[in-house]
């Protein structure tokens, strides 16, 4: 078992481990989990030369200030995020994402913000010392399965990481670019046939403004109400039976 690990001196917003998640749990009412940027979490695990299933370490917003002890590592961090590298003799260096970097022991990762994506995504070499529940390494908050009992991590948690071998380890520094159009793709869910025809139009023309509102099962919006069946049904139903309690009163 490795000794390596980085003790969390400030957890952040929202700060887990994520890989691809696990999607075949619905039976159980737990839902896929994993990373919710799928293309900056593999981006994170290439830049590293790791599977790019392996697990990372996934924050919104504010991330964590994380502190390495008991050796060094190669790690990379994913998506539009301001960060710094403090290095042990107080040395401050600004970083740069789709690049790797060495981080030295003692050395801190002060992950400051997102700006542009909720989301950023932290690879490690040879990945993290954890074990998997239901055939991944995602924590889900909302079930309390994964990692850390299934929580967010808080200050002075530690995440153990594998030991791996860096001399063959290249600078890769990434000119990549968040290409995004803008366009949401929308498929039918399971729950499709819960929605009237005249909802599903009002959905698929009228204007919607996404939320902040947003987790691993969805993202709210904001716009024209969209009824559904049963709501339409209850609706009805409640209707005719005060029509017939008025009725009834006469």
């Amino acid at each position: 078992m490795s000794n390596i690990y980085f003790e969390i001196l400030r957890p952040g917003v929202n700060t887990t481990i994520q890989d691809s998640g696990r999607n075949h749990m619905y039976h159980e009412g737990i839902a896929v989990s994993g990373a919710i940027d799928q293309r900056n979490f593999k981006l994170a695990n290439k830049l590293v030369d790791n599977p790019l299933n392996e697990a990372v370490i996934e924050f919104a917003y504010q991330g964590p200030l994380l502190k390495l002890k008991n050796n060094k590592i190669n790690f990379s961090i994913t998506g539009d995020v301001i960060f710094k590298i403090i290095r042990n003799n107080l040395k401050v260096e600004d970083g740069r994402c789709y690049k790797n970097y060495i981080l030295e022991e003692d050395d801190q990762l002060d992950i400051i913000s997102t700006k542009n994506t909720a989301y950023g995504y932290m690879s490690v070499n040879g990945g993290f010392q954890l074990e998997k529940l239901w055939d991944s390494y995602s924590i889900n908050t909302k079930a309390n399965i994964g990692p850390n009992n299934g929580k967010k991590y808080s200050i002075e948690d530690k995440i153990f990481i594998r030991s791996s071998n860096l001399q063959n380890i290249k600078e890769i520094n990434l000119d990549y670019s968040d290409s995004s159009d803008n366009i949401i793709r929308v498929i039918k869910g399971t729950n499709f046939n819960y929605f009237p025809e005249e909802a599903i139009k009002n959905f698929l023309n009228e204007k919607f403004l996404v939320t902040k509102l947003t987790d691993r099962m969805g993202i709210r919006l904001k716009g024209h109400k969209i009824e559904n069946i049963k709501n339409s049904c209850g609706l009805k139903a409640k209707k005719i039976l005060e029509d017939k309690e008025i009725k009834f009163k006469k």
